[in-house]
């Protein structure tokens, strides 16, 4: 009886983003292939394909976490921040210190 670790994914990224050569869907198998019957073997086999699975997949979704982000970076406007708003939280900050020091 031949064992195996089968992922599948079906990615719907937004219509905005350019998938270049990342494939959308993808099937893979990882093999599972013991030395032995025994059960030490079989478990220590199963561990090496788990792990080759998740670095590929994880490499793989990393690829297009990186596409996607960059096209989210795009599209969100950077929150400015004023010196004035930087100092009124820094006093706020201060407030609180002070407030927790008086509590003790």
């Amino acid at each position: 009886m031949s064992s195996s670790i089968k992922i599948s994914y079906d990615l719907k990224p937004p219509a905005s983003v350019g998938s270049g050569d990342l494939p959308k869907q993808k099937t893979q198998e990882f093999a599972i292939s013991p030395a032995s019957d025994s059960n030490e073997d079989f478990y220590a086999a199963m561990r090496s394909s788990l792990e080759a699975a998740r670095n590929q997949v994880g490499d793989e979704l990393t690829a297009w976490r990186d596409v996607v982000g960059k096209a989210e970076l795009n599209k969100e406007p950077k929150k400015v921040v004023s010196e004035d708003d930087e100092e009124e939280e820094m006093e706020e900050e201060e407030q609180a210190v002070v407030r927790l020091t008086n509590a003790y």
